[in-house]
């Protein structure tokens, strides 16, 4: 083989080795062109970020929440927390309107109707020389005898109007003198007795003014131990202790045989139980949503079995203390046979509502005590999966599977119906 046909050899074989050469290098940038093309649209991630931005080149469960992975595609290749933004393709909820009615209950205790009592003052000042009535919340009957007083004071009008008697003074002079014995709680039976005996008795008689049952727990008033009111230790002879927290004066707690009385002071009240009330505290948040005329279902822990009814007559403008948040509610509870028992626990329940809130069910909410979120619905994608951003609400009120939304989202806006599937909880709680 001469010389120039060893060249025209060696020049084919390179052309040859060249289109190799191309050949393998254009299958390879297409190979590789492909695999980054189907990496970009064909990974898939967990919808909770479980692995965080772990993904996987094929459909699937995820390995930890077994749900199915989802598409990445796109317009989504922006890293973003699983926890801000999610794919899900779970139903959806929107604010509605209704009326969440609630039923709040409230704990509290029986006591007296004040308004019921009919408190018997001493007129006169004196000392108790005898008690007929030996214990509080005993039963007595209208004009029986409660207690017998001596009183110097007393003791002096009634000389002075038998004087008038036997002296044969003006008819008028001795009207005058029986109508003071009145005013100082003397019946007409007992000036009728001074009149025909023409003596003074020793001790005087108060009696019950109805029936009812009697309580020695009506509080003395300051004025009654100050020295403007005349005391029964001035009326005979001795000086009076101005000083309130040492006077000789009972207060209503030691009213017993042979204490000392003053003029004003409340000596006992009769009250017929016809009536109780019923104080409970209710938090403030609710207070608003109670009002006067309202009714009450109250439940005794006497007879816990039988519900009665009562109505709120009165809702207190202060708070119980300084450093709590509770209101007292009063309410007013027939009691037709005396079977409800004085300083009872109960529990009262009133019928919380409001016709204008605007609700979601409570799954949609994600509350982590303080605050509440909910995953809001901002676009889908082109396979139809629903992209959500979590969204801080102010959250009300829950009762019946309904939590009412008093800010934070549109009625036009949708939410994930299952708040509590879209977020991993510790990661969530670490970032907000």
């Amino acid at each position: 083989m001469n010389t120039k046909e060893k060249l025209n050899s060696i020049g084919i074989m390179v052309c040859l080795l060249l289109v190799s050469v191309f050949s393998s290098c254009k299958n390879e940038h297409g190979e590789q062109g492909h695999e980054n093309h189907a990496k970009v649209e064909g990974e898939y991630i967990c919808p909770m970020g479980c692995e965080g931005d772990k993904t996987y080149p094929q459909p699937g469960d995820c390995p930890v929440c077994k749900m199915k992975l989802q598409l990445v595609e796109k317009e989504l290749e922006q890293a973003v927390s699983p926890n801000k933004l999610v794919l899900s393709n779970q139903a959806t909820v929107k604010l509605q309107s209704g009326n969440n009615e609630k039923i709040e209950k409230a704990q509290g205790y029986i006591t007296l109707a004040q308004n019921r009592n009919q408190s018997v003052a001493a007129r006169f000042g004196g000392r108790i020389e005898k008690l007929y009535v030996k214990f509080s919340s005993q039963y007595v009957k209208q004009g029986e005898k409660i207690m017998d007083i001596y009183s110097p004071s007393l003791r002096t009008f009634q000389e002075e109007h038998l004087f008038l008697l036997k002296s044969g003074a003006d008819n008028h002079l001795i009207e005058k003198s029986r109508e003071k014995l009145r005013l100082l709680g003397i019946t007409e039976n007992q000036i009728g007795q001074l009149e025909k005996k023409g003596a003074v008795g020793l001790t005087v008689s108060v009696f019950s003014p109805s029936n009812g049952y009697v309580f020695f727990n009506a509080s003395t008033s300051q004025e009654n131990n100050t020295a403007k009111n005349t005391s029964a230790m001035n009326d005979m002879g001795m000086q009076q202790n101005t000083n309130n927290e040492s006077s000789y004066a009972a207060s209503a707690s030691q009213i017993r045989e042979g204490t000392y009385v003053n003029e004003a002071q409340t000596l006992f009240s009769i009250n017929d139980l016809q009536e109780v009330w019923v104080l409970v505290s209710v938090p403030n948040r609710n207070v608003s949503q109670i009002h006067e005329n309202q009714s009450a279902e109250i439940v005794s822990e006497s007879n816990p079995s039988k519900i009665l009814n009562g109505k709120v007559v009165l809702i207190e403008k202060t708070f119980e203390e300084a450093d709590q948040r509770f209101a007292r509610v009063r309410i007013v509870l027939p009691n037709p046979n005396n079977s409800l028992k004085i300083n009872s626990l109960v529990t009262a329940g009133f019928s919380l509502s409001n016709n204008e809130n605007l609700q979601v069910p409570s799954t949609a909410v994600y509350a982590t005590g303080l605050n509440a979120y909910v995953w809001v619905k901002i676009d889908t994608t082109r396979n139809g999966t629903g992209v959500f951003q979590v969204r801080k609400v102010i959250a009300g009120a829950s009762n019946n599977g309904m939590t009412i939304i008093k800010s934070g989202l549109s009625p036009n806006e949708e939410i994930a119906k299952q708040a509590g599937l879209m977020t991993d909880s510790e990661t969530f709680l670490n970032a907000n």
